[in-house]
């Protein structure tokens, strides 16, 4: 079963998400990668529903279907997490029939889960390729582009152009101007994420459930091993887990940072269904 609906925030603003699966089961919310589209999870939530768990996809506000107009003030990636998946989680433990609720969070999925005002309802999180943005945590070329991007392209634009088009960042669509100066805000930052402000420092330290990060030897431009070791160490939890895949580990020649979602990589999903269901 597969339906679309729209889930309303705490400021008013309205975000489409798709339900998979039966209600009754453990669901499963998945937080897209920057610039995603939650279309592009539908072949892995599928996957989960045949493990068991019912699914939760959703667009970010300026993403996809919950775009109003690109320079919506209030699309930022701060809002995501603050806003949007905190709607998400609230839907989920209002019409899940279920008190099991899990994480996915691919890329920036990683860095928002910690401002959700309710991830406390979380029972466990797994992010693939989820990094700070921090540009400390690049080396050689990969870091002159990552420089390049914070730096110059993204200032000049959105200043051009009132959004960062997609071919700036490499990306399939475009991003709302709040989003993209957050984003490079973050980039250009030690700290990324955390910035120097304690409350989120606090928040990220408040989370002590089970964690799983993978990172992809071959995605060195999007999120290389030190910048998801890094985002990583940054969350409290004591119960955590890092490994480091390598697409010979699957037979693969390439996986990059948007592979794994891919149903031609659908084996790497075991891993996923397996560690799941040891916190059911």
């Amino acid at each position: 079963m597969q339906n679309d609906f729209m889930i309303e925030c705490g400021d008013g603003k309205l975000i489409a998400a798709t339900h998979f699966g039966r209600e009754g089961k453990p669901t499963v919310i998945i937080s897209a990668a920057t610039g995603a589209q939650r279309s592009y999870y539908g072949r892995f939530a599928q996957s989960l529903v045949e493990q068991g768990f019912q699914v939760v996809t959703f667009d970010y506000r300026g993403i996809g279907d919950s775009t109003t107009k690109m320079n919506d003030p209030s699309a930022s990636m701060t809002n995501w997490g603050e806003l949007d998946l905190t709607a998400v989680i609230n839907w989920v433990a209002k019409n899940g029939n279920n008190p099991q609720i899990f994480l996915v969070g691919h890329s920036v999925g990683g860095q928002i889960f910690p401002l959700a005002r309710n991830k406390s309802l979380v029972r466990a999180a797994y992010f693939i390729a989820s990094q700070t943005a921090s540009r400390y945590y690049w080396t050689g070329p990969q870091k002159l582009s990552v420089m390049l991007l914070w730096n110059l392209i993204l200032p000049t634009t959105t200043t051009l152009t009132g959004k960062l088009p997609n071919w700036a960042y490499g990306g399939k669509y475009d991003l709302p101007k709040g989003v993209a100066i957050e984003w490079a805000t973050w980039g250009r930052h030690k700290n990324g994420v955390l910035q120097d402000d304690n409350n989120r420092l606090r928040a990220f330290k408040e989370v002590n459930i089970p964690l799983r990060f993978i990172s992809i030897a071959d995605d060195k431009l999007l999120a290389p091993k030190d910048a998801v070791e890094q985002l990583y160490h940054q969350y409290g939890s004591l119960n955590k887990e890092h490994h480091h895949w390598y697409p010979s580990d699957f037979g693969k020649r390439k996986i990059g940072h948007f592979g794994f979602f891919r149903k031609e990589n659908s084996e790497m999903w075991d891993d996923v269904h397996l560690w799941l269901k040891r916190y059911v």
